[in-house]
């Protein structure tokens, strides 16, 4: 058995010293992304899907809170777990772009013009539609089993959190925050997205807790196989390549 040295955990001045390089390891994760970003910008590429989202956005709000175009933005975008299966999907891709209770329009547009656009900036718009649409479709569709289950199984929402409204752009942004940073490897600042919301999701045990959890484990599942595809491609066409040049 390994030994610990037990007066070493609990000495005040190891535990500091710890903290001070987790803190630097975070610096330097942030620095490194916003040193990419600005490269990103100087060689001329800019974030044109999250700046267009951002507008859908404000638009939307503005019409959420007029007569004429309220019904309509409800028919099209207005998502919970109580609906049916087919009306809740229809709806799921509109209902990102809605009001929501928890966050106001202009904390949403900061949110999605960050997250969104830095994402862009580092890694295109292919992936970011993919890895976004995939944590919004397996977030809607956990919360369903959660509801089902309910208080059975420690992970289970209850029955009234079925009719609680599922729009906002906090799940997506959650799945591509998470993607972004496990595709830089800035675990430090991964960890702490994590733990805030474990804690939060244990704190509120709501269906937005439970929905931002799935959206983050779809967002670092994604950052994964994206590199272990990505370290496999080369491979196979050094593969290919070696027994072209034989032949």
């Amino acid at each position: 058995m390994v030994a610990y040295d037990r007066s070493r955990i609990a000495d005040p001045e190891a535990v500091l010293s710890a903290i001070r390089s987790y803190l630097r390891r975070l610096l330097d994760e942030l620095q490194s992304l916003l040193n990419d970003v600005g490269a990103a910008w100087q060689s001329g590429r800019r974030p044109w899907l999250a700046t267009l989202a951002c507008l859908l956005i404000a638009g939307v709000y503005g019409a959420w809170h007029e007569p004429q175009s309220h019904e309509a933005l409800v028919r099209v975008g207005d998502a919970y777990a109580g609906q049916p299966l087919n009306v809740e999907l229809v709806r799921v891709p509109a209902s990102v772009f809605l009001p929501t209770f928890d966050l106001p329009w202009w904390a949403a547009v900061i949110q999605v013009a960050a997250v969104l656009g830095i994402a862009e900036l580092l890694l295109g718009r292919p992936g970011l539609t993919l890895v976004g649409g995939l944590a919004q479709f397996a977030s809607t569709m956990l919360a369903r089993v959660m509801i089902i289950y309910g208080a059975a199984v420690h992970i289970g929402l209850p029955l009234n959190q079925a009719g609680i409204l599922d729009t906002g752009p906090s799940g997506i942004t959650t799945a591509i925050g998470a993607w972004l940073l496990a595709r830089r490897h800035a675990y430090a600042t991964l960890a702490l997205l994590m733990v805030a919301l474990t804690v939060a999701a244990f704190v509120q045990p709501n269906i937005d807790g439970r929905e931002h959890e799935t959206a983050m484990f779809v967002g670092i599942i994604a950052a994964v196989l994206q590199s272990r595809i990505g370290a496999r491609l080369p491979q196979r066409v050094r593969e290919g390549g070696a027994s072209s040049s034989q032949s």
